[in-house]
């Protein structure tokens, strides 16, 4: 039994991976701003193995102390942190909202480092060979109308993410992104019709990705078979080339 930490837990793909690894035995710590129905069902089924705590992640200042005293995520060990939560901003640049700008790239990359940080700490005071999994969007690699901030933020990620797999891979910590399509970072309900159409045009394999394709990455890249795969951003959009 692995105890997972997981963001953005109430719905989506947060949600479905939740679920997921509660039904294969392991424990679940999680957070998310609002408590879905859904969760609430989960909550109720897996009281023994799924802890939750609302928590905006708006509010950093408070994840070093006020988080930790809600959930045990210094006390007890810790095996895999999936960094799922993320908010979109649609819109061209010069039309912005500037708050809006920075609360996007708090949520989606300045609470990131600080829960890996906080992740990390635990790894090394448990001496625990975790992984790190972060959920990064094709809007880092190619460039959609609108989206050039959210873009922005999980290239950030990205970066992050290589550089802490290279600082901490001596001590057996793996760190990796998986690069989904709209479909499974929560940006599917921004394209109308049409939109969604072209998007599955522009694909290698004419479609779109579900959650279970990213869970079986997930699945992998948490597994011994990738005990020597870190530091890599790794595609799982049908071939957005």
């Amino acid at each position: 039994m692995k105890t997972i930490f997981i963001t953005g837990i109430s719905r989506g793909l947060g949600l479905s991976m939740t679920r997921h690894f509660l039904s294969q035995g392991n424990r679940v710590i999680g957070l998310s701003r609002t408590c879905s129905s859904e969760l609430a069902e989960l909550l109720d089924n897996y009281p023994a193995t799924l802890i939750w705590q609302s928590f905006d992640l708006l509010k950093t200042a408070d994840i070093d102390e006020k988080l930790c005293r809600l959930l045990p995520l210094q006390t007890e060990r810790i095996d895999v942190f999936i960094d799922n939560a993320a908010v979109a901003l649609q819109n061209l640049l010069h039309n912005a909202d500037n708050k809006k700008i920075a609360d996007l790239l708090t949520i989606n990359s300045v609470a990131p480092m600080l829960l890996t940080k906080l992740v990390i700490n635990n790894f090394l005071r448990h001496r625990v060979k975790g992984v790190i999994i972060h959920l990064s969007s094709i809007c880092a690699h190619k460039a959609y109308m609108g989206l050039s901030v959210l873009g922005a933020s999980k290239a950030a990620l990205e970066a992050f993410s290589r550089t802490v797999a290279a600082e901490y891979g001596r001590f057996g910590i793996r760190s990796n992104t998986i690069v989904a399509g709209l479909v499974n970072t929560g940006m599917f309900s921004l394209l109308d019709n049409r939109q969604e159409l072209d998007f599955k045009k522009n694909t290698a394999l004419r479609t779109h990705v579900d959650a279970q394709a990213v869970i079986d990455m997930v699945d992998f890249l948490i597994s011994d078979k990738a005990d020597k795969i870190t530091g890599q951003n790794i595609h799982v959009n049908a071939g957005i080339l």
